[in-house]
């Protein structure tokens, strides 16, 4: 490869700019790609843990008296807009769509105040395509209905995007309605997700005090984030409910939440520390030899390192760490060491490859977000925010950015279209961009062979079938022979809709299946749990309850709660129905009336 300075010319009939467009080009592409795969997946699947539960706080609302996350306040309505499976998770898809626009448009707009980029209908939008694609990293993980990890994220997008809309506004209204419905969407955020919206609110509290030029605006756009969000959470509050329900509901929502997850809050923060640098030293491993061509082209401005560091960043995304060696081509599928392949089980490998291109990013661009404190903040906020929307979760901290990653597509398409020193090439960027944003889409797309809780890949979720008030739903041979079997215990035992449901043990699915109603909460993962919950049923719900065992192995019942001790005494079996996924095996039955 001949070069001049730190310009490319190996191929003589493409230059910088068509480069460059040709990146562009591809960045704007992408969302069309994610966007009809996740149409595509709306009416398919039907998962009996995770979504369900979301699926149940969201009907039946009013009957959730436990809880440590009020998502069902604001789920509830969206169920009443949409009030089947398809268009629930419709909703979900379009306020992850419309609060990631509203991010992109808000991190374009600081950008051109800073000079970062010119103003250009087509720079926008590649900025917008960059926010959308991060976005829609969410569907590789579980499908789209609003729960409190996808409402967490489009809280924190829309409010960072209105926050850095109002910073460019001349106008003290404009400004302070955008800061206050900022807050607003912190608001929304901490109600479905505590931690994250207090974190979300010191991240853009900073923001405002760094970006903001008068002293005035410093102190009070703050405070107008604060009254936002606490007017938005209290009216909801007061809609719903009165205060000292809802802090009796949390207190015991709390002790239920305890009876699973023990670990401190201080020995969570350090798990997360010590998780990050295992995650940031694995990526270093695996993404090696691309992260230091990196840097020694950001040192020497060599072309030949950036064009080691790109072709050893594609190879690696195909066929996985290439110090391991090289899968075969009978093995190269969804299930081989590609980074390109998303879904369960692959979280881990998703959030390597990811971060290591963004570190790259971040490395070739040094001259670009480094050049003073306001596009340091920026930068930085933008990488942080993911983490702020994640904190207070059980798992991996790493890997649950995963869900909200919107910030970094922003990031990382702004600097694919931000202006550089005359003597930094883009291509190096560009191409490095369009690597992070092919590699997310993929990863959604192939999302698809491994489905969240599902036996199948969702091309096999084809048999229509109708489950309950979810309408039509599309799911798998198996799943379509659990739910008529569901049928047929229903009808047994003459199972009444909205007759009162506990899910014994992680079954919430079961009871939309029989159109039953969950007593004081759909989340019962254990006996303790079933103990404390029946100790605060009324008598009535107990002598009408349908009850769903979970079967240990083929023939054991799993622990049984106190107060049912004298099981099966009192209680009429109703059938038995297998759900594919790991093969649960489910027992039905009901109080016997007197």
């Amino acid at each position: 490869m001949k070069a001049q300075g730190d310009r490319f010319t190996a191929i003589p009939f493409l230059s910088v700019e068509i480069i460059e467009r040709i990146a562009r080009t591809g960045i704007l592409l992408c969302p069309f790609l994610v966007i009809a795969y996740c149409v595509w997946t709306l009416d398919r699947g039907f998962e009996i843990t995770d979504e369900a539960y979301y699926l149940l706080l969201a009907m039946h609302a009013g009957s959730v008296k436990l809880f440590i996350s009020a998502q069902q306040w604001i789920t509830a309505g969206l169920w009443q807009l949409t009030g089947s499976l398809a268009t629930f998770r419709a909703a979900g898809l379009a306020s992850l769509l419309v609060s990631s626009a509203l991010l992109g448009l808000g991190v374009f707009s600081i950008c051109l105040r800073f000079g970062l980029v010119t103003d250009h209908f087509e720079l926008k939008w590649v900025v917008l395509a960059g926010s959308v694609v991060g976005a829609m990293l969410y569907a590789s993980t579980i499908n789209l209905s609003p729960s409190y990890n996808l409402l967490a994220s489009t809280g924190a997008y829309a409010a960072a995007g209105m926050a850095l809309l109002a910073s460019n506004r001349s106008s003290i209204l404009q400004k302070y309605a955008l800061l206050t419905m900022a807050g607003c969407a912190i608001g929304a955020e901490t109600l479905c997700k505590p931690s994250a919206g207090v974190a979300t609110l010191a991240l853009l509290v900073l923001w405002v005090s760094i970006f903001e030029c008068s002293r005035f605006d410093k102190r009070f756009g703050p405070v107008a984030l604060v009254f936002g969000a606490i007017t938005f959470a209290g009216i909801v509050l007061l809609v719903n409910t009165t205060i000292s329900d809802a802090t009796q509901g949390v207190e015991q929502g709390m002790q239920i939440f305890r009876m699973v997850q023990v670990e401190a809050v201080e020995a969570r923060l350090i798990r997360y520390f010590i998780e990050f640098l295992g995650y940031f030293l694995t990526t270093l491993r695996a993404f090696a030899v691309p992260i230091v061509a990196m840097t020694i082209y950001a040192m020497t401005r060599r072309p030949i390192f950036a064009q080691c560091g790109l072709v050893t960043l594609v190879a690696t995304l195909i066929f996985g760490n290439l110090h391991a060696g090289l899968p075969t081509l009978s093995t190269f599928n969804a299930t081989s060491g590609s980074y390109l392949f998303g879904g369960f089980n692959r979280y881990d490998a998703q959030i390597v490859a990811i971060f290591s291109m963004l570190l790259m990013m971040l490395i070739v661009t040094i001259p670009v977000w480094s050049k003073n404190r306001n596009t340091f903040a920026l930068f930085i906020g933008l990488f942080l925010l993911p983490y702020s929307v994640g904190i207070g979760t059980g798992n991996a901290l790493f890997t649950q950015v995963i869900d909200s990653l919107a910030p970094w597509g922003a990031l990382i398409a702004v600097l694919v279209v931000a202006r550089q020193p005359d003597h930094v090439n883009k291509i190096p960027s560009s191409l490095i961009g369009s690597c992070f944003m092919v590699t997310i889409a993929l990863q959604i797309v192939t999302s698809n062979f491994r489905p969240y809780n599902l036996s199948l890949p969702l091309t096999r979720q084809d048999q229509a079938t109708t489950v309950g008030q979810l309408g039509e739903v599309k799911v798998d041979a198996g799943t379509y022979k659990f739910l008529a079997e569901m049928k047929a215990a229903a009808k047994v035992c003459e199972i009444a809709p909205g007759a009162p449901f506990f899910g014994l043990y992680n079954i919430p699915g079961v009871a939309l299946a029989l159109q039953a109603t969950p007593v004081l909460t759909p989340w019962i993962n254990n006996r303790a749990q079933a103990e404390f919950v029946i100790e605060r049923v009324r008598s009535e719900d107990l002598h009408s309850a349908v009850v769903a065992f979970q079967m240990k192995g083929r023939d054991f019942f799993p622990p049984i709660p106190q107060q049912m001790a004298a099981f099966p005494l009192g209680y009429r079996y109703c059938g038995m129905a297998t759900y594919p996924y790991m093969h649960q095996r489910i027992q039905i039955w009901k109080v016997q009336t007197q």
